[in-house]
């Protein structure tokens, strides 16, 4: 039985390059025209033009009449004869050289242009627009652009860059804030957060972000105290009874005293993952020292008072809560910033009837989503039936998704499809 998706696993130098080759010529050699059925993807322009070569020096060779091992390969396969390998070589390579532009061997980013561009009117862009591969000429007029806009007119977006500005010095990091904001803002283009973009831009603010952090802060604030009361009851607990440090098992090195502690004298809140800690949760018997004088009172206080104050600081709920709303305190303005730079980008594009490169993965994937795809793949003009993917492994999450319709759609009328990685 023959498989109908075939992945090849191979290092660099290992003739992966033939091996898609063969895979092609197999299926390019059925009929004179069946090229036009074949799409090839591979990641760089270098090598579709490198598996062009590839394909069109094999075709020449095969019909000049020269044979290696990759002609007694095919004629194998095929069931053909010398002079039929001779023959369907020269009717296929004249139909390519006929109709190249029907030579579907493209980067994948060149194949996603030609969807994009095939339904431009749909899909609300106006049918002269211009795609850019250079994101970062694009992110360094947006800055420009977002720098002109400070001052008392925008207090927002001025607060956010002041904020940003200070934590770099405070890091002891460049002063350069064009620079430094450009380096930064290149998380936009990343597709983890193409997967966020729409809702960032979508977001309705009902309280304005001042607001949004002062209730941040004031429920931070409200988790420290409830772990400072029960860390100073607890320290007076065991003041009362003359327990120090020197009771608990392994006295001050990440025990529940040394915790208690740090949370009332430095105001160190996080939760500790010490494994004395963690026994000390679940069994009075941990807390005290073989030695100490106290050893019973600590495992009886332990039993009744201490643990239980200790769970109270050990909530997972809280713990979760806590650190998500010190990650987005310590974020906030870089959010706030980034934000800001996203929607002045969805600005320029459209003030410009521009499309980055890095977004058409995304912006089909949307369409794909909300249209019939096979009617969005029509438009590019060809029916394929047969796919190639080089590099498989470079396959992005969003690229996978565009293709993955179009390979189904191949594997349920039995035409094979294949990937080189």
């Amino acid at each position: 039985m023959s498989l109908l998706f075939k992945i090849y696993r191979s290092s660099a130098g290992s003739g992966k390059t033939r091996v898609l080759a063969k895979a092609y010529l197999t299926l390019a050699l059925r009929s004179p025209d069946y090229f036009k059925y074949i799409l090839a993807v591979t990641f760089t322009n270098k090598s579709t033009q490198e598996m062009k070569e590839r394909i069109v020096q094999y075709l020449v060779d095969f019909k000049s009449g020269k044979r290696d091992s990759l002609s007694h390969e095919l004629m194998a396969e095929l069931s053909l004869t010398s002079d039929q390998l001779t023959q369907k070589s020269a009717l296929v390579l004249a139909n390519i050289l006929h109709s190249y532009s029907q030579f579907s061997i493209s980067t994948i980013d060149a194949f996603f242009q030609k969807v994009i561009r095939s339904f431009t009117r749909e899909s609300g862009l106006l049918g002269n627009f211009r795609l850019e591969i250079d994101n970062e000429l694009v992110l360094h007029e947006v800055v420009a652009q977002l720098m002109d806009e400070l001052g008392e007119e925008n207090p927002q977006l001025t607060q956010w860059v002041v904020q940003y500005a200070t934590g770099r010095l405070e890091e002891g990091k460049s002063w350069n804030i064009n620079e430094s904001l450009e380096q930064f803002s290149k998380e936009i283009f990343r597709e983890s957060f193409k997967s966020v973009e729409e809702e960032i831009l979508q977001r309705e603010d009902k309280i304005s972000s001042r607001e949004f952090l002062t209730l941040i802060k004031k429920e931070i604030k409200q988790l420290e105290e409830n772990r400072r009361s029960a860390a100073t009851k607890a320290l007076s607990i065991l003041n009362q009874h003359g327990i120090t440090g020197d009771d608990f098992n392994g006295k001050e090195r990440g025990t529940a005293y040394s915790y208690f502690k740090k949370v009332v004298e430095k105001g160190e809140f996080t939760f500790p993952e010490t494994i004395t800690i963690q026994r000390s949760l679940n069994d009075s018997k941990f807390w005290a020292g073989s030695k100490s004088p106290n050893k019973a009172l600590l495992t009886a206080l332990a039993e009744t008072t201490l643990i239980p104050l200790l769970h109270s600081m050990n909530s997972e709920q809280d713990n979760r809560r806590y650190e998500s709303l010190k990650v987005v305190e310590k974020n906030f303005y870089s959010y706030g910033l980034m934000a800001d730079i996203t929607r002045k980008l969805k600005d320029y594009k459209a003030e410009n009837n521009l499309m980055l490169l890095s977004d058409a993965p995304s912006f089909l994937n949307g369409v794909i989503n909300k249209s019939d795809t096979p009617f969005i793949y029509e438009k590019v003009g060809s029916f394929y039936r047969n796919y190639l993917i080089d590099e498989f492994q470079d396959t992005s999450g969003l690229q996978w998704q565009n293709f993955l319709p179009l390979l189904r759609d191949a594997l349920d009328q039995n035409h094979p499809s294949m990937s080189v990685g």
